[in-house]
């Protein structure tokens, strides 16, 4: 039977008569070049053959089923696998890693804080390096309990459903930093390392949530000018809406208000109070762009 043949395809009249069936037996006509064979039975029709598979050019018949293709995890299920795998070779067994999108969740029980913060930490050289290939950055958030501990971290994050209802965001947002200082460098231009989990954390929100329009406000306390408080704040608030940015958050989502000390929440001039109105808070509003979906 002749076969008309192209670089990439093959198109031809393939009998029921003209291809050996799984019960019988055909001498190659070409020299065996080591490539794995196997036995799959064909049903008249014309067929396409390209990228080492016949295609039905005819439609399928109905009385033929259709061979499926092995089912595969998919690469954010891969590597988490790669890395629990790891982290039971560490005796860290009581550990899980759940990828949700950019964010990993690292989950489990730990029996005491020193343990936690020693399997946090190999959990985190172990991402890094499963995903060092990838241009895509994993931030990874801390969801690992101890008993009579605060929540962790991620935990605000992690509760976040698909789809996530305004309120549902705005609670978390308000959960990653309830108890929480966020703080910055000495030229407030970056965020300080001591505040990075919480930075993370926050950005984890955001980018569940970034159908909505989303406000980072900058608050200052009363001490110093009303113009350089509010400058204060507008440079705090950019520097975190930057940061989101930075770790995957959409640009168009965001924005970043510098209220300076204009909303205060304690109007004692304590120590205490000052330090409650030094604050970023996350304001959250329908997005034109998102009515509707």
């Amino acid at each position: 039977m002749g076969l008309a043949t192209s670089r990439m395809s093959m198109i031809g009249a393939v009998l029921a008569a003209g291809l050996a069936g799984c019960d019988g037996a055909v001498m190659a006509t070409e020299p065996d070049l080591g490539a794995t064979s196997s036995c799959v039975d064909l049903p008249e029709g014309t067929y396409q053959f390209a990228d080492g598979m016949f295609i039905p050019a005819s439609g399928i018949p109905e009385d033929w089923d259709e061979q499926e293709e092995p089912e595969t995890a998919p690469p954010s299920r891969q590597w988490s696998v790669s890395v629990e795998e790891r982290l039971q070779q560490d005796r860290y067994d009581w550990l899980t890693v759940r990828a949700r999108g950019s964010i990993a969740f690292v989950e489990g029980t730990s029996p005491d804080q020193d343990t936690k913060v020693a399997a946090l930490d190999a959990a985190r050289s172990a991402i890094e390096e499963e995903r060092q290939a990838s241009d895509t950055g994993i931030i990874v958030l801390d969801n690992i309990d101890v008993d009579e501990a605060p929540a962790p971290m991620g935990a605000p994050v992690a509760s976040l459903p698909p789809a996530p209802s305004l309120a549902a965001c705005d609670a978390a947002f308000s959960g990653v930093l309830d108890g929480r200082t966020l703080e910055f460098s000495a030229n407030n231009e970056a965020i300080g390392d001591d505040s990075l989990p919480i930075a993370d954390a926050l950005t984890g929100v955001a980018l569940i949530c970034d159908r909505y329009r989303i406000e980072v406000g900058g608050h200052t306390d009363a001490r110093g000018a009303e113009s350089f408080n509010e400058r204060l704040s507008q440079t705090r608030a950019n520097t975190l809406r930057d940061y989101l940015v930075e770790r995957g958050v959409r640009a168009d989502a965001l924005s970043a208000v510098g209220y300076g000390e204009s909303q205060p929440i304690d109007t004692s001039q304590t120590t205490e109070a000052y330090a409650r109105n030094r604050r970023v808070e996350f304001t959250l509003s329908n997005n034109e762009s998102s009515r509707g979906d």
